[in-house]
């Protein structure tokens, strides 16, 4: 009987021992890590199941995790280097040269009525234009009255080269003074 005892002692621990083992390897892989995410089945994993402090940003999807707050300005970076020279701009509108004062004056004398042309040299066109009276007052300073007037001042078309101002006059009252009409033209090279 005490073999019988004995016998069944040593199988009694022989389990336990076992059992000790089988128990105490789990929790040893357990608490050693060993178990890799091919083991653990998807969404067992809760907040409680993770160590505070153990996950980094580069275990979260772009995203998953909140923006922090932004951080003061930098300071101002240093100039960059200077750029490329650009490309040539457009061809400019075209332009004038040669600027000049033409002028033709009528007879001096007491006709009624005179016509005049001043023309621009070859070439240049009239961009401007103006005329005077010389002569034909009557009276005193300062009561002195105009007896002539210009009745017209007309530039040719701005295509016509070369240009031609026209300048006319008239007596606005009879008088006997002598007098003229001079014409104007501004003439230019005009490209």
């Amino acid at each position: 009987m005490l073999a019988k005892l004995l016998s069944s002692l040593r199988q009694q621990t022989l389990g336990a021992i076992a059992l000790f083992f089988v128990l105490g390897g789990t929790s040893f892989a357990v608490a050693t890590g060993s178990i890799d995410s091919r083991e653990i089945k998807n969404n067992t994993v809760r907040s409680n199941d993770v160590r505070n402090g153990s996950l980094l940003a580069r275990d979260f999807k772009l995203g998953q995790l909140p923006t922090g707050p932004q951080g003061p300005k930098g300071d101002t970076g240093p100039q960059g280097p200077k750029g490329d020279t650009g490309a040539p701009g457009a061809e400019g509108e075209p332009g004038i040269s040669g600027l000049q004062r033409v002028a033709a004056e009528s007879a001096f004398n007491s006709n009624s009525f005179k016509i005049v042309t001043a023309t621009c040299p070859a070439g240049k066109r009239a961009i401007g234009s103006g005329a005077l009276v010389d002569g034909g007052l009557s009276g005193d300073l300062p009561n002195t009255l105009t007896d002539v007037v210009i009745g017209a001042v007309v530039p040719t078309a701005e295509t016509v080269v070369p240009g031609r101002v026209f300048a006319a006059a008239t007596e606005e009252e009879p008088t006997a003074d002598t007098w003229s009409v001079t014409a104007f033209a501004i003439c230019a090279n005009v490209s």
